[in-house]
C-alpha cells in the first residue's frame, strides 16, 4: 500500500510523534509512505530514520511541483495527520481525486476546519469523547468514525536501571520533568509554582522544563521571581525521547486543557511515576494512586504534595511506575494501533471503490 501522511508542521508536539512512530512501523511493515510537510524541526528526525519528506512552500509553483510529484507515486491513501492539516490535505486530496482519512486528537475548538467532503474515506479519533463531539458537532457519520487509541513504541520507550545509583555515596539529585509545548494552556507556570513550594520547604531537588513557545520569556521570569534560578532548568526539546525520560523521576503533566496525554504514556511506558491535571483523555490514562497521580487542574498545593510525596519515598515512586509501565504495555502498545489503522485504510479504499462501480454503473 502507497501511503501519503500530511503533517503541515513537523514539530516536537505529539502529532508529529504519532506520524513518525506510525510511519516507522507500516514501513517496517512493506507499505511505501511519503510525509507531505510545510517544514518544521522535527523534519531532520524522520530522515535519519530513513523517511522521505516532501516540503511545499507557500506559494502555487510549490504545490504545482508536489501535485506532478504525487502523481507518478500515486498514493492509494491520503492519512491527514491532526487538525491543523486538513485544509492542506484536502486540497491534495482534491486535486488527485484519492479519498483521505483524517485523525482527530483533540475535540476541535470553535471555527475548526470541516473535515466533510465527498473524497472523506474515515476519520481516526483518538477516544470516545473526540468521536461523540465528531458526530455531534461535526455530523460525521458513525459509520465513517473509528477510534483507535493512541500507541507507544514500549520497546524503544523501556526502563533501565535505576538513575539513582547503585548505593550510598553515588545517589543524584533527583529531577522532576515536564515536557511540552511552552503555551500558557500547558501549566508550566503551575509547575514553577509548585517546584517553589519544594525549595520554601528545603527539598533538595532540580526542575527541568523541556519544549519550546511562546510562554518561554513568562516562564523564565516567573522562576527569577520565584528565585529558582539554580534550581530550574529550561531545554529545548531532545529528539530522542528514551533520553529525555531516562534523566527524569518525576514526571509533571500539569496541562489545564484535555488532549489525548501522549507525555503521561511514553512517560508511564518508561516506568516513571506520572503527576498530572484531571483533565481529558489522561482520566482514563491514569489510575489516581495506582499508575499514577491526579490533581484538580491549576491546584499548585495539591502538585506540591504530590511531588514531595515521591521524592520522599523512592519505593512508591518506583511501584508507581512499574504499575504505570505494565498498563501502557497491555493497553496502549503500539502493534494493535498500527493494526488498526491499517485494517482502516484497507476499509476506507474497499469503500472508496464500491463507490466508484457504483458511479460507473449509473454513468
Amino acid at each position: 500500500m502507497r501511503l501519503l501522511f500530511v503533517n503541515q508542521q513537523l514539530s516536537y508536539t505529539s502529532t508529529s510523534s504519532y506520524t513518525l512512530d506510525l510511519a516507522l512501523a507500516l514501513r517496517r511493515q512493506g507499505h511505501e509512505v511519503q510525509i507531505c510537510t510545510k517544514g518544521g524541526d522535527l523534519r531532520r528526525v524522520f530522515s535519519e530514520y530513513g523517511i522521505e519528506t516532501y516540503l511545499v512552500r507557500f506559494n502555487l509553483l510549490s504545490f504545482l511541483k508536489l501535485l506532478e510529484f504525487l502523481r507518478d507515486y500515486q498514493p492509494d491513501v491520503i492519512h491527514i495527520q491532526n487538525n491543523r492539516s486538513i485544509r492542506f490535505g484536502q486540497r491534495i486530496a482534491r486535486s488527485l481525486g484519492v479519498p483521505y482519512v483524517v485523525t482527530v486528537h483533540r475535540v476541535a475548538p470553535e471555527g475548526a476546519p470541516r473535515i466533510a467532503h465527498n473524497l472523506l474515506g474515515g476519520v481516526i479519533a483518538a477516544n470516545e469523547v473526540i468521536r461523540e463531539s465528531l458526530v455531534n458537532s461535526q455530523g460525521i457519520p458513525k459509520s465513517l468514525i473509528r477510534v483507535i487509541h493512541h500507541g507507544i513504541d514500549v520497546d524503544a520507550l523501556s526502563p533501565e536501571r535505576d538513575r539513582r545509583g547503585a548505593g550510598p555515596g553515588h545517589e543524584l539529585i533527583p529531577v522532576v520533568g515536564s515536557v511540552g509545548r511552552l503555551s500558557r494552556v500547558k501549566g508550566h507556570h503551575i509547575f514553577l509554582e509548585a517546584a517553589s513550594r519544594l525549595a520554601e520547604r528545603g527539598i533538595e531537588a532540580l526542575f527541568a522544563i523541556v519544549g519550546e513557545g511562546e510562554e518561554e520569556k513568562s516562564l523564565r521570569r516567573l522562576t527569577r521571581k520565584l528565585g529558582l534560578e539554580k534550581q530550574v532548568t529550561f531545554s529545548p526539546h531532545i529528539p530522542n525521547r528514551r533520553e529525555l525520560y531516562r534523566i527524569f523521576d518525576v514526571v509533571v503533566v500539569p496541562t489545564l486543557r484535555g488532549g489525548v496525554g501522549l507525555t503521561a504514556l511514553e512517560a508511564m511506558s518508561m516506568g516513571k511515576p506520572v503527576i498530572a491535571s484531571s483533565v481529558g483523555e489522561i482520566l482514563h490514562v491514569i489510575e489516581d494512586e495506582k499508575t499514577g497521580f491526579l490533581i484538580p487542574e491549576g491546584d499548585v498545593n495539591e502538585l506540591a504534595r504530590r511531588m514531595e510525596q515521591l521524592l520522599g519515598d523512592p519505593a512508591l515512586a518506583k511501584q508507581v511506575g512499574q504499575r504505570a509501565r505494565d498498563y501502557v504495555v497491555e493497553n496502549f502498545a503500539l502493534a494493535p494501533m498500527v493494526k488498526a489503522t491499517r485494517q482502516f485504510y484497507e476499509e476506507v479504499l474497499w469503500r472508496a471503490r464500491d463507490r466508484s462501480l457504483i458511479e460507473a454503473g449509473t454513468a
